[in-house]
Parts: structure tokens; C-alpha cells; sequence
């Protein structure tokens, strides 16, 4: 009930934006700050400078008040930021009153990046190891949650579920005697794994080309 009380006092702040002559044109801003969205934020700078922009010259104009370059950018500004405040509410109740729903949604968005680096990861290796997809352990790549069995490193593969920094290392071992591994069901007979603990992988690892060793 409180939840519910609270969102309904935050969300009135969208009607800050219908202050005259576009004064309440931060409104987005507010939103975007509260939110964390960088694109209401952006949205509201932009409603911002307009207003502002268009009350400065027609302030320096030869004839203040009757500029209507000015009073248009002040409207644009103004009425931008009404639609845009009114617009994203809906979302920004959504976000404010269930944390809930939005851990739910950040999940739902990696499980579904997961799927396409796996996908990508058959179709495509070259590319997939090229992007870091699997190297959770390599600065800047797009590991998509998944770990690389050929490639990462031993500490990458323990945080695996069900592998310990011994069979980690196994791994490591086994993957540079035999040359990489083909696939989850070709690591689990190099290794003599349980099929439950192989199961438990297959959601998590891919196996990309080996990579060279660099020079020196």
C-alpha cells in the first residue's frame, strides 16, 4: 500500500512540465535522474536548451516580446517536454514502484542475449570468439554470460557450477593436450564427467576455435 502511495506522489511530476512559457521543462530530467535513464535525461537537456534558447533571443532581440523565431523555439521546447513527460510516466511508474519487475526484465534481456551468443557461437564461431563472446576473464568482451571451455582462463571456468579451481584446472590441461574441445558433450567424455554436471553446462559454455598463442 505504502509502494503504491508513494509512486502515485511521484508520478505527479509530470505536470511541472505545463508551467508557462516551458519553465517546467526539466520535468524529464527529473525522471531521467530518479530512473537512471540517460535517454530522459538527454530528453529534457534537449526541451531545456530550446526554452532557454528561445527566451534568450527574444530577450536580445530588437523588439522583445515579438520575436518570433524565439517564441517558437520556446513552444517547441515547451510542448516538447509536456509530450515527452507525459509519455515516458507509464514507464517510469513501472521501473519506480517494483524493483521486482525490473530485475525481472534485466534477466529476461541476458537470458535472451545468452541464447543469441550460443546461436552465434554455432553458426559462427570466428566471429563469436572474435567479439569475446565466452571470456568473461578478457577486458572489453561481450561474454553474454558464457564461458569459453577452449579459451578462458582457470579462474573464469571455476565460477562454472559444479567446477572446482582442480577440475578447472583438469580442463585447462586436457584442452591444450588434446587441442580444444568440439563441444559440452566432447568435454564431458575427454573428462569422464558426470552427465548431471555436464547438463548443468549446457546453458553456460560454449566452445570456439582454440586461439593461437601470441608471439613472444
Amino acid at each position: 500500500m505504502s509502494v503504491t502511495r508513494n509512486v502515485e506522489q511521484r508520478s505527479r511530476w509530470p505536470w511541472i512540465s505545463l508551467i508557462p512559457i516551458g519553465l517546467g521543462a526539466w520535468a524529464p530530467i527529473y525522471a531521467g535522474v530518479r530512473a537512471r535513464r540517460w535517454s530522459w535525461i538527454l530528453l529534457g537537456v534537449l526541451c531545456c536548451v530550446l526554452v532557454i534558447g528561445g527566451l534568450i533571443k527574444n530577450s536580445t532581440g530588437g523588439h522583445p516580446g515579438h520575436d518570433d523565431t524565439a517564441g517558437m523555439l520556446i513552444i517547441i521546447g515547451w510542448v516538447g517536454a509536456v509530450a515527452a513527460s507525459f509519455s515516458i510516466r507509464p514507464a517510469y511508474e513501472r521501473q519506480m514502484s517494483s524493483p521486482l519487475l525490473e530485475a525481472s526484465e534485466e534477466a529476461r534481456e541476458r537470458l535472451l542475449d545468452r541464447r543469441r551468443a550460443l546461436a552465434l557461437a554455432r553458426e559462427n564461431p570466428s566471429l563469436a570468439r572474435e567479439m569475446g563472446i565466452g571470456r568473461p576473464d578478457k577486458h572489453g568482451a561481450a561474454d553474454a554470460g558464457l564461458v569459453d571451455v577452449n579459451n578462458a582462463s582457470v579462474a573464469a571456468l571455476e565460477k562454472l557450477p559444479g567446477i572446482d579451481d582442480r577440475l578447472a584446472t583438469r580442463i585447462a590441461e586436457v584442452r591444450a593436450q588434446i587441442g580444444g574441445f568440439s563441444s559440452l558433450e566432447d568435454l564431458g567424455a575427454a573428462l569422464d564427467l558426470d552427465g548431471d554436471l555436464v547438463e548443468g553446462l549446457r546453458e553456460k559454455v560454449v566452445c570456439l576455435p582454440r586461439e593461437k598463442p601470441s608471439a613472444g
